[in-house]
């Protein structure tokens, strides 16, 4: 296996994940926004690419907000966690698309940003002064949205659905073309034009997905526009059947604890509330002073009943009889509002939902349900390691006296992620029509996961699970202000900020095979490997997916690496004490400081019935390192035509690098392409372009081909927000349902606060 050598000293992450641009490239017909053509992406070393190169690949990843840090307002490349709170992952998709179609014309990329109603009301909001409210003026109200940690979120508006994380090719039926979703863990999946890359409808109605929540009840406010809403980053196709599964997530305020409500938001919205309330009993009392000096004493006012009395007391408050039973289910709800509704989409028609419960209860989710599974008769669910605790969204406005602040803050409230998976199981042959709900069997499989996967047959109901186990690796911690070190790339000048905190044990990839009818594990001895060369940080996978494999023979997963800047006092205080510790603390210091490299290899499952009952199924049949100061991430295969091995095709990555140690400068960003059957051997062509600056991206999907969406099924904007905008308070109704009339309906971006002056938009 290829491996560079680290001995001499701790190399610096590279700096060019830090920023992005958000610059659109795409034909004019496709998407008239865009601000270039495609780009014809270079090939480095001046190879023509492969004829067997084929179909289109799809990478998404986060491009920061229209608020984003810019070092130069001439160019539209922004730094996304300049701030020093928020993470890369934070900040509006984009979905890139590379075309090797026409290749003696070379590989041709498309960018459009992904547009769902929330992200025009981001912009507008931003640029257009008259929603931005006046210090001067408590009656005015500010609906800009703002970083909070990992959360964008409005107090008016609610919480950005960002869809920057995943995608879920699907085809319902053969007369319709190949459809393609863009996920997000918190909020409805949307579909967009594979050809176009448009944002077409979202999957579902508003009134058909149900809030994280009800905390608004508890200030009598009515739900945001925008909804918080946990779903699954994962959802899952059956091409067989013609059905997309994913889930609903209901946390009660206990379990929660602010981890998509910002806790900072709900303080203020308190103290807002209680001022608002006496605000309006001061007028109250002025206005009965006043009225009882123009009274004519021999006209004394009629005495009030007791019933008159009380409801002259509340109605200040603008409260009802209705907002008083809503006020009390939320504070029931703190502590019973957790549930789990598996729904079930065929592409055209309402959603399905059935509530999943354990022993008759509803499910508690205390992390995430970032990856869903699926085999021909399970669905597995876990609670995956991706935890977001209360101290990450608080920090605001860092500075000297908020630091130290912060520092015991995270102390109280930060904590590890949950160091076993919690498994679900439902059988899908009891998804009836007509039942309600649907019971799921709970297994424990010890060692954290985020990312697994499923072999699609259950042979006598055995399923087999392949999990990447992140130990005492967190990806909910990223490096900020708040940090002792302040990490700096080569030149001194640019802190890590948002880069995802280094591991702080080797990462472990495990194969494990359940009974699905009794939740029973099938193999005493559970597979499980572990290589101090390459399992450092186990990231994001890829294997062969058409044609749709009924068993996994080969699973490619990229791993980041350790790097000694992303390891801070915080993460090493957090993990100190890790009760699955492999590699031992004094070691680690010494890994890390001389660094491992990012990594991509290819991960062999011999088939179950091959092995003896204590050999390891497990084996690295294939591996890459890549060189000093290059990150991998985003891994794709491309099958080769005509073939349907599970190592014949390539796999596309993205790679990032301090460009100042290239021999031939680029700007750090380079999409590497391997052959899948010989990583070992190193890429086989670098593609890169002076335009091509991509930031944080993560997964990825791959279509033979595209063509425009040919579906019916559409959910209108207008129609999907209208009766939750009528729900609105008086206060902010009209500025909001202003909003929408002007921007988020219409689809249309302000590009300054001056060019909408001089359209014509009032603002």
């Amino acid at each position: 296996m290829n491996t560079h050598s680290n001995s001499d000293s701790n190399k610096t992450f590279p700096a060019s994940v830090l920023s992005v641009s958000r610059d659109e490239f795409g034909y004019p017909d496709d998407n008239p926004n865009a601000q270039y053509p495609p780009l014809t992406l270079k090939e480095k070393e001046g190879k023509p690419l492969p004829s067997d190169l084929q179909g289109h690949a799809f990478i998404i990843g986060a491009t920061g907000s229209v608020n984003s840090y810019r070092s130069d307002v001439t160019i539209n490349t922004v730094l996304p966690s300049h701030d020093g709170t928020t993470p890369l992952y934070n900040g509006d998709g984009m979905v890139y698309r590379i075309d090797f179609e026409s290749l003696t014309e070379g590989a041709k990329l498309s960018a459009r940003k992904i547009k769902a109603p929330c992200y025009y009301a981001d912009i507008a909001t931003n640029h257009c002064t008259k929603y931005q409210g006046s210090e001067g003026d408590p009656k005015s109200t500010d609906l800009r949205f703002k970083n909070l940690g990992i959360t964008r979120v409005s107090g008016p508006l609610g919480t950005r659905n960002q869809l920057n994380t995943a995608f879920l090719p699907l085809k319902f039926s053969e007369s319709e073309h190949e459809r393609l979703l863009v996920t997000w863990d918190v909020g409805r999946p949307y579909e967009i034009d594979p050809k176009t890359l448009e944002t077409v409808t979202p999957v579902g109605k508003n009134s058909e997905w149900e809030e994280v929540n009800e905390v608004e009840k508890l200030f009598f406010k009515p739900t945001t526009p925008f909804k918080t809403i946990q779903s699954s980053a994962h959802p899952v196709f059956d091409p067989n059947t013609h059905e997309m599964f994913t889930v609903n997530v209901g946390r009660s305020l206990s379990n929660v604890l602010s981890q998509f409500i910002p806790l900072v938001y709900l303080g203020k919205e308190f103290i807002d509330w209680i001022k608002e309330q006496f605000q309006k009993l001061s007028r109250k009392k002025v206005e009965k002073s006043e009225e009882e000096l123009l009274q004519v004493s021999y006209f004394p006012p009629p005495k009030k009943t007791p019933q008159q009395f009380i409801l002259n007391l509340l109605e200040p408050f603008k409260i009802t009889g209705k907002s008083i039973l809503q006020f009390l289910r939320a504070c029931i709800g703190i502590f019973t509002d957790n549930f789990l509704y598996l729904v079930r989409w065929d592409g055209s028609g309402d959603l399905q939902k059935w509530q999943v419960l354990h022993q008759g209860f509803p499910l508690k989710i205390k992390q995430s349900t970032h990856q869903m599974g699926l085999t021909e008769n399970y669905l597995v669910l876990i609670d995956t390691a991706f935890k977001i605790s209360v101290e990450e969204i608080l920090p605001t406005r860092p500075n000297k006296k908020s630091a130290q602040l912060e520092k015991w803050l995270r102390n109280i409230f930060d904590h590890p992620q949950l160091k076993d998976n919690t498994v679900y199981i439902i059988d899908r042959r009891e998804l009836l029509t007509g039942k309600k709900s649907v019971q799921a069997k709970k297994v424990t499989i010890p060692r954290e996961a985020a990312h697994f996967l499923v072999d699609y047959r259950n042979p006598d109901d055995q399923i087999t699970l392949h999990l990447a186990h992140v130990c005492a690796w967190d990806a909910a911690e990223w490096v900020t202000k708040f940090d002792d070190a302040s990490p700096l790339d080569k030149t001194g000048t640019s802190p890590l900020y948002g880069a995802i905190a280094g591991p702080m044990d080797i990462s472990k990839l495990g194969c494990h095979v359940i009974n699905g009818k009794t939740g029973q594990f099938i193999r005493e001895n559970q597979d499980i490997l572990m290589d101090k060369d390459y399992t450092w940080g186990a990231a994001i996978y890829a294997y062969r997916e058409r044609p749709f494999p009924d068993r996994l023979e080969d699973i490619y997963w990229s791993c980041l690496g350790c790097w000694a800047d992303l390891k801070t006092p915080h993460i090493e205080h957090l993990y100190n004490h890790y009760p699955y510790r492999e590699v031992g603390l004094e070691e680690l210091d010494e890994i890390t400081t001389q660094g491992k490299p990012s990594t991509l290899f290819r991960l062999h499952i011999a088939p179950l019935d091959q092995v003896a009952e204590d050999e390891n199924r497990l084996s690295i049949a294939d591996g890459y390192q890549f060189p000093e100061g290059h990150w991998v991430v985003s891994p794709q295969f491309i099958p080769r035509p005509g073939t349907e091995g599970s190592t014949d095709g390539y796999i596309l990555c993205v790679v990032h690098s301090d460009e100042s140690a290239e021999p031939q400068k680029t700007n750090g960003n380079e999409l590497w392409i391997f052959d899948a059957a010989d990583l070992k051997s190193g890429p086989k062509y670098k593609l890169w372009h002076e335009q091509f600056n991509v930031g944080f991206t993560i997964h990825t999907a791959w279509l033979p081909q595209i063509k425009q969406r040919n579906a019916s099924y559409c959910i209108e904007v207008r129609d999907d927000y209208a009766d939750i905008l009528n729900q609105q308070s008086p206060t902010n109704k009209a500025l909001i349902q202003d909003l929408f009339e002007n921007w988020v309906y219409p689809q249309k971006e302000p590009e300054t606060e001056q060019k909408s002056e001089i359209s014509g938009d009032s603002l």
